[in-house]
C-alpha cells in the first residue's frame, strides 16, 4: 500500500475552483493509499483528467503534511 499525493492542482470539478498544495489523489485524505505500483499509476492517470496543473508550487504544505503522516 502507498499513499499517493498530489500538490499544486486545481479541481476541474470542484465547485470551489481553488488550488490546492496538498490533496491525495485518490480523493480520502484519511485513507490516501492505493494498492501497489499498478494503483498509484491508476490514480494519477484518473486524477489527470480532473486537476489542472496550476502555479505557483507550494511544496511546504505538503512536506508537513506527509511528516505527520510517517510519524
Amino acid at each position: 500500500m502507498y499513499p499517493v499525493y498530489g500538490f499544486g492542482g486545481k479541481n476541474v470539478i470542484s465547485p470551489f475552483n481553488k488550488v490546492s498544495h496538498c490533496f491525495a489523489l485518490n480523493g480520502d485524505i484519511f485513507k490516501p493509499e492505493v494498492q501497489g505500483i499498478q494503483g498509484v499509476a491508476a490514480v494519477y492517470q484518473h486524477a489527470i483528467a480532473k486537476i489542472d496543473l496550476s502555479g505557483p508550487t507550494y511544496f511546504a504544505p505538503i512536506l508537513s503534511y506527509v511528516r505527520g503522516y510517517c510519524i
